[in-house]
């Protein structure tokens, strides 16, 4: 009787701890990965690699070619981009082009620890893909000036100092990095052009336009 009621305890307890756990990352994070572990990369494809920024270009159309897989999810953190690594890094994929960093800024992350995830993922994609080309780019300027997306539009300066510590490891580590914060900040600030987007943080149309033929040399 004393065991049972132990192990009744015991049993109790854990399913009451597992209940209450909270997920590490939202559920769109994890539908998405178990899609992408779902399609298999070929050593001939080219991986964009980030956030929603990422995620909603429709990047083989954009440049009309099927080997270029998206693999964005909206939300994501430099962890959650190291933490889905391996089916990436099990294809061996020609080139990567990575872009992440701005929620982390927004979740009061610091710079140095949200530089810090890019490095664990450069260095880890360089150690295990080592004939992958990898693309680093800048994170894209905010507009405060809009009402949504209130803790991404206030990071302006963070936004700044971690696009200069990026540049720094690129050229320190031998790597691409592509800035694109000039092509789409404003002429007389750093504010995200308006006619680039709608809501201050995202990207339209032209806004994809534009990045495509900043990195059309690196894609061919």
């Amino acid at each position: 009787m004393k065991k049972l009621l132990i192990t009744i305890i015991v049993l109790t307890s854990t399913f009451f701890t597992s209940w209450g756990q909270e997920p590490k990352y939202t559920p769109l994070y994890y539908h998405r990965c178990s899609l992408f572990e779902s399609l298999p990369i070929k050593k001939s494809d080219i991986i964009f690699l980030g956030n929603s920024i990422t995620h909603y270009c429709e990047w083989a159309e954009l440049f009309d070619n099927p080997h270029v897989k998206n693999r964005g999810i909206s939300g994501d953190i430099v962890q959650g981009v190291y933490d889905r690594l391996d089916p990436i890094i099990k294809g061996q994929p020609k080139k990567i082009f990575i872009m992440i960093g701005v929620n982390n800024l927004s979740r009061d992350y610091t710079v140095d620890s949200t530089y810090m995830g890019l490095v664990k993922i450069v260095d880890k994609l360089s150690k295990e893909c080592p004939y992958t080309k990898l693309y680093i780019q800048s994170a894209l300027p905010v507009n405060s000036t809009f009402t949504n997306y209130p803790k991404h539009r206030t990071r302006g300066n963070e936004i700044k100092e971690y696009n200069a510590m990026i540049e720094k490891m690129c050229q320190e580590k031998g790597i691409t990095f592509v800035n694109l914060y000039p092509l789409f900040k404003c002429e007389d600030s750093d504010e995200l052009n308006p006619k680039f987007t709608k809501d201050g943080l995202h990207i339209n149309g032209d806004g994809y336009l534009v990045w495509r033929d900043a990195i059309r040399k690196y894609v061919k």
